[in-house]
């Protein structure tokens, strides 16, 4: 299944880096490596240049968030978004592969409307993955898909409310919204850890460098924000800071690089195929043999 979850992501990609990517680890390294070093290059040259911070106060005072918000607000939008808009154009090749391409009978529009339920529903669900034998897999992977997406739908529409100098009761909704995204993700992940460390399941008895890499940085970056949170709380302005920008360099790299050719990348592209898949398979049962060529996924 790893393998061919690699091969698809391969396939499904028109810039040919999700290919360098997965096929070197000296370009995958490579990539989060030199994405993260940009990111800190960025956050020395605003507060030196831009905000006009003397060197010495660089490191030695610690600056409310209110001076960045509007950069960081456009900041953050773009690196959540270009991720999924990369992503989503690959819905054409998604598409031909799984449908056939000038192979198969047009489909007519009603149908790709019809089934647009099959979407929704493995999105939400994934079903699928509670055929599998290992018990207790799905619970793992569909609560850290919950937190990811709780988590994203939160920065892209959500950020000025979260990312703020107001310091708010523990019994908060913006808090508790933060910590039951943080809690879903680790749980998901410290399912994930434990399985491959222990090895006794068959599917965690091969790990590839790909296999490992997505979540160690997931963990790195909801600890990382953990850790800004939590210090931001307890006063220690100047050490949150440094903490934020680390949970900047982390969680950039990862969605640029990761979610946009890596491994997360089935999160659209899995529930994309089976829908383009329920849809060929309505029109093969809804027109007559001769005109719907079936074509292998």
């Amino acid at each position: 299944m790893q393998t061919l979850r690699r091969f698809l992501c391969v396939q499904y990609d028109w810039t040919g880096i999700a290919a360098k990517l997965l096929h070197s680890k000296a370009w995958y390294l490579g990539s989060l490596f030199s994405v993260a070093l940009v990111v800190l290059l960025l956050i020395v040259g605003y507060h030196l240049w831009y905000v006009g911070m003397a060197a010495k106060d660089f490191t030695t005072t610690a600056l409310g968030l209110d001076h960045m918000f509007p950069l960081m607000t456009y900041y953050t939008l773009t690196v959540m978004l270009l991720p999924l808009l990369l992503l989503f154009s690959r819905v054409f090749r998604i598409w031909h592969l799984t449908m056939g391409g000038e192979r198969q009978a047009r489909v007519p529009l009603s149908l790709y409307v019809l089934e647009a339920w099959v979407y929704v529903y493995q999105s939400v669900t994934d079903s699928l993955m509670r055929k599998c034998p290992e018990k207790g897999r799905w619970l793992g992977h569909w609560m850290l898909a919950s937190g990811v997406v709780m988590m994203l739908t939160i920065k892209v529409f959500a950020l000025r409310w979260f990312q703020t100098d107001n310091l708010y009761p523990v019994y908060h909704p913006q808090r508790w919204l933060g910590y039951l995204a943080t809690g879903l993700i680790l749980y998901g992940l410290g399912d994930i850890f434990i399985g491959r460390l222990r090895k006794q399941k068959e599917i965690y008895k091969e790990s590839s460098f790909q296999d490992l890499i997505f979540p160690i940085l997931l963990v790195l970056t909801v600890l990382s924000g953990l850790a800004a949170h939590t210090f931001r709380y307890a006063g220690f302005g100047l050490t949150c800071h440094f903490i934020y920008a680390l949970h900047i360099m982390i969680a950039t790299p990862m969605l640029l690089v990761e979610m946009s050719f890596g491994k997360w990348s089935h999160m659209v592209y899995r529930p994309l195929a089976l829908y383009f898949l329920a849809v060929r398979e309505k029109a093969a049962r809804l027109a007559p043999a001769a005109e719907v060529i079936p074509h292998a996924l």
